[in-house]
């Protein structure tokens, strides 16, 4: 996006998001430094609750167990990690609330950049010792892969799918897909009101899947990562959004032209993905978890999520083998 359309945006929350947007197309996949402990200022907004608006397909594996936590540190791919000093965490920097890079001071903050702090800190024995990459959301498996990252830390939803290419941890957050629109416009949700209109996604998510799934006469328009569809409506390229309600939310609190429609679509869980068959590491993440979920977990929601309402508490962590 160039400067030129940036700048006609304007000023306030539009100039945010744009920065973010911006920010994230420039940094690809690089280093970025810690993040600091300044809370953000967002606007309350809410969060539809109630059945899903759509039947969720069958299950056919079991997305909110993983394997029993441990704090051996001998298996090879945590020594890997103690061995090189740092955990390296794939993370969004474009997603007001979870992961984003404060404009004003450059620093990483959000929910999902505490989280990786205190992996690093379980693991490592230091908070700091992490070095950050920003991954599109396309990207995600593929950094894993690779061993581009050795977590990928980005409100990342387990699916059936994504346990045949990469590992979870147990869940940490609770969500759902819902349409973000402007409050202008006429369109109620994912239903008739978006026949022939542009509705945008975030390519490889699973507002994706859904959206295609469900077109309603809807014409598709992907992104590399949330926040460019924020933007996009903003131009008056698309209509409408579909994202996960928590990064919904995240989207409204900085633009309050726009409002989550419709409810909720589905029902997911966030998870803490790793190379798959990473089974050493896939524990002691669990045992990371297992203590932020008890202990962290609802101080760091009062800090970062409180525009989603009311804290529905910690997800309980169930494990098996």
């Amino acid at each position: 996006m160039t400067r030129k359309r940036l700048m006609a945006m304007g000023t306030g929350s539009r100039t945010r998001a744009a920065v973010l947007a911006a920010g994230a197309l420039l940094l690809g996949t690089v280093a970025l430094p810690g993040s600091s402990a300044a809370e953000p200022r967002p606007q309350a907004v809410r969060i539809s609750a109630g059945a899903p608006a759509l039947a969720p397909a069958a299950a056919t594996c079991d997305t909110g167990t993983s394997l029993t936590p441990s704090t051996d540190d001998s298996g090879p791919n945590v020594q890997r990690i103690r061995k090189r000093g740092k955990l390296i965490a794939g993370i969004d920097t474009n997603s007001d609330l979870w992961g984003f890079r404060d404009p004003a001071t450059g620093n990483l903050q959000g929910f999902d950049i505490d989280l990786v702090h205190a992996l690093a800190k379980s693991i490592l024995g230091d908070a700091n010792a992490v070095e950050f990459l920003a991954v599109p959301t396309a990207n995600r498996i593929t950094a894993l892969q690779s061993g581009q990252v050795d977590v990928v830390v980005r409100t990342m939803t387990i699916t059936c799918d994504r346990l045949k290419q990469v590992s979870f941890s147990v869940p940490y957050f609770d969500a759902g897909q819902e349409v973000v629109a402007p409050k202008s416009s006429p369109i109620t949700g994912l239903d008739d009101t978006v026949k022939g209109r542009q509705v945008c996604a975030a390519t490889g998510s699973t507002g994706l899947d859904l959206l295609k799934a469900n077109l309603h006469g809807a014409k598709v328009f992907t992104v590399a990562n949330q926040l460019d569809c924020l933007v996009q409506m903003q131009l008056g390229n698309v209509d409408a959004t579909i994202t996960d309600n928590a990064l919904g939310a995240g989207q409204v609190a900085q633009d309050p032209t726009i409002h989550l429609v419709g409810g909720l679509l589905d029902h997911e869980v966030y998870g803490v993905a790793m190379k798959l068959g990473s089974t050493d590491l896939v524990r002691r993440v669990n045992a990371a978890m297992q203590d932020f979920l008890a202990n962290q977990w609802t101080a760091e929601y009062s800090k970062w999520l409180k525009p989603l309402g009311a804290s529905p508490g910690a997800p309980v962590p169930h494990f098996a083998g």
